[in-house]
């Protein structure tokens, strides 16, 4: 048997099958940014998170039948690739990307951990700080998430509203993504720090 020997794949060695997520030009792809961003804060695009997401009994299931009319491919789709914003007293305040938004928004809002629910872990952290006048320094599985970050899930479940957007490619999603954060100066709760 011959060893195949590791290598890096410039362009000339692609796969000729190889289809890349986008191939329009940077210029291209943002140029519709403006327009896409005032859809995203169209007052008539924000819902309310608790009737759509945070009540007891409402699920991912019911949660897609109430967004049918805001979200019209969910009529032939589980769920959606695309992004969301999350407002409380008519004021954006964080934006994220998912290729399952309901999914994620439910994730956010009823998560049990600090995975499923890292919003809400980034605030309780915070919490935690203000609550005990101390840095927590610990890992995230060491902080009281049911003390710390419940009350800040409670909060985005129950006072908070969404708007969100289709974006089927995930190039256009990730820059959109920061454009939104960056225009509507989101820089508290989006920071695009590496790990």
């Amino acid at each position: 048997m011959d060893k195949l020997k590791a290598a890096i794949k410039l362009k000339k060695h692609w796969p000729s099958n190889f289809v890349p997520d986008e191939t329009r030009e940077f210029k291209e792809i943002t140029e519709s940014f403006p327009v896409m961003l005032a859809t995203l804060t169209n007052k008539s695009r924000v819902i309310s998170i608790y009737d759509n997401f945070g009540k007891a009994g409402v699920g991912k299931v019911t949660s897609r039948n109430s967004l049918k009319p805001l979200i019209p491919q969910l009529e032939h789709d589980e769920d959606f690739k695309g992004i969301y914003l999350f407002w409380l007293n008519n004021e954006p305040f964080y934006t994220g990307i998912s290729r399952g938004v309901i999914k994620r928004i439910h994730q956010h809002t009823k998560g049990s951990n600090h995975f499923s629910s890292s919003l809400s872990y980034t605030r309780g952290k915070e919490f935690h700080n203000e609550i005990e006048g101390i840095e927590h320094t610990g890992t995230r599985k060491e902080l009281d998430f049911d003390r710390f970050s419940g009350p800040f899930k409670k909060i985005l479940r129950e006072e908070c509203q969404v708007s969100m957007l289709p974006i089927k490619g995930s190039t256009e999603l990730y820059l959109f993504e920061v454009y939104v954060a960056v225009q509507l100066k989101l820089s508290y709760y989006n920071r695009f720090k590496t790990h």
